[in-house]
């Protein structure tokens, strides 16, 4: 299941609706890539990402890997 994605799209007040329009898929479709059933595409991550000028990473990626503590 995509976390990140769901609070982020619930955030900014979008619908799994604007979202599939922004993807060119249906809204099921949708459903299913945000539920983890289907994969998104690259192009599909990269749109999305520009959408909510957040990295890539920050919203694709779990949380484990992309707040993971630096050593100096």
């Amino acid at each position: 299941m995509q976390w990140n994605l769901i609070k982020l799209r619930k955030e900014r007040k979008c619908t799994q609706e604007d979202m599939a329009k922004l993807l060119n898929i249906s809204i099921e479709g949708y459903r299913q890539k945000e539920l983890g059933k289907n994969q998104f595409k690259n192009d599909e991550m990269f749109l999305i990402s520009d959408y909510f000028d957040e990295n890539i990473g920050d919203i694709f990626l779990p949380t484990k890997y992309t707040k993971r503590k630096q050593t100096t």
